[in-house]
């Protein structure tokens, strides 16, 4: 049997080099929620370049506790990584770190519902029973509560942080144009589409909704959502971002305020548009099935023109402010009093009664951001 996995290894080579039994400084990452380098520290421990096998979706705390009820005689060290905020509190943990006889360690990542096997010479039935019991513990996932996974920079490199998202109270219906219900429409049954890939191009003025629908969209699927902000577009050409979607493969990726992303190649020679094409329509979609939803306030005009080819894109829309007779429809449906005689933005429309601060524009923030 073969279980050599060397994904990620390649990162870490350089420690693993320079780190011995009688120096453990490299496993250390500094962080509470990552505090050891697993690869690092079982290389350290053993002088040996771990099988990695790795679980998805596993309740944590339930598995550990079947670990140390079944494998006691076994385990000999245990290590937890956690925070206590009040005394009267248990502590929050968020990793837990097993040595077992038979150079066996084994990783459990609460936060991210994650367990590593990492293992040399062990015995193969030992192994696939502990991969079939700890498997038994699967988390059933839910939708209820809408999930949006932040993409931030630390200090190990690029991860992902949960973050609940409030589904908005929106209707398409009240607050888009007439010409948008097909193309959400469109959106939603693409998106809701299993193993599939593509891009959503969604751009206009600030203020007319674009942000506050992809909230929508958010608490409308059943998939999961990775959200990359404004000061990390960089991060689109990182390497590490790679590592990141292919543990997240059937996901929504969503790139806010993406016009250094998207810009024409032609104008922009550094622009990272070749990796954006890679993740939409490349080799790399086929096998990471990943959505991509970008948002913009430049004109399409600018927008490289391969992200338009036909196969390539799910669909397009610029967001304008609300016709007329639906923003007194919909300013009346608030309860405001107010005559409207011009189009106006949702931005402007919510937020009647609040003082304007900017100079010559009416721009108050709704959604993740300003758009």
């Amino acid at each position: 049997m073969k279980y050599l996995e060397l994904t990620n290894l390649d990162t870490y080579q350089k420690e693993v080099v320079k780190t011995d039994s009688k120096d453990l400084s490299a496993v250390f990452l500094g962080n509470e929620s990552h505090y050891l380098n697993f690869w690092v520290l079982y290389t350290s421990l053993f002088q040996k370049i771990p099988n990695n096998i790795r679980l998805d979706n596993i309740d944590g705390e339930k598995a550990c506790q079947w670990l140390e009820e079944n494998f006691a005689s076994e385990i000999i060290e245990k290590i937890v990584s956690g925070k206590k905020q009040k005394p009267n509190e248990k502590v929050n943990v968020f990793e837990t770190y097993y040595i077992l006889s038979d150079e066996l360690m084994l990783a459990f990542e609460m936060k991210q519902d994650i367990v590593r096997l990492l293992f040399k010479s062990s015995d193969e039935e030992k192994i696939n029973k502990l991969i079939t019991q700890i498997s038994k513990f699967k988390k059933k996932k839910s939708y209820r509560d809408p999930e949006l996974s932040l993409l931030i920079n630390t200090n190990y490199g690029l991860d992902t942080k949960s973050l609940k998202i409030a589904k908005p109270k929106l209707k398409i219906e009240d607050n888009y144009n007439d010409d948008f219900v097909e193309i959400h429409k469109t959106i939603h049954k693409r998106l809701s589409k299993n193993n599939d890939k593509g891009l959503v191009l969604l751009h206009g003025k600030p203020g007319t909704g674009k942000t506050s629908y992809i909230r929508y969209l958010i608490g409308s699927l059943k998939k999961k959502v990775i959200f990359l902000p404004p000061n990390l577009a960089s991060a689109i050409t990182n390497p590490e971002l790679l590592s990141v979607l292919i543990d997240e493969p059937n996901s929504v990726f969503v790139i806010e305020d993406a016009e250094n992303i998207i810009i024409d190649r032609e104008t922009e020679g550094s622009s990272p548009v070749s990796a954006l094409l890679n993740l939409s329509d490349g080799l790399l979609s086929d096998c990471l099935n990943i959505q991509i939803i970008c948002s913009f306030n430049t004109d399409l005009s600018k927008v490289d023109s391969a992200l338009l080819r036909k196969g390539r894109l799910i669909a397009q829309y610029e967001f304008k402010e609300l016709e007329t007779e639906k923003a007194q429809a919909l300013s009346d449906k608030l309860g405001f009093q107010t005559k409207i005689n011009e189009p106006m933005t949702l931005t402007d429309i919510y937020n009647q009664e609040e003082r304007n601060f900017e100079k010559n524009k009416n721009r108050i923030a709704i959604g993740f951001g300003s758009n």
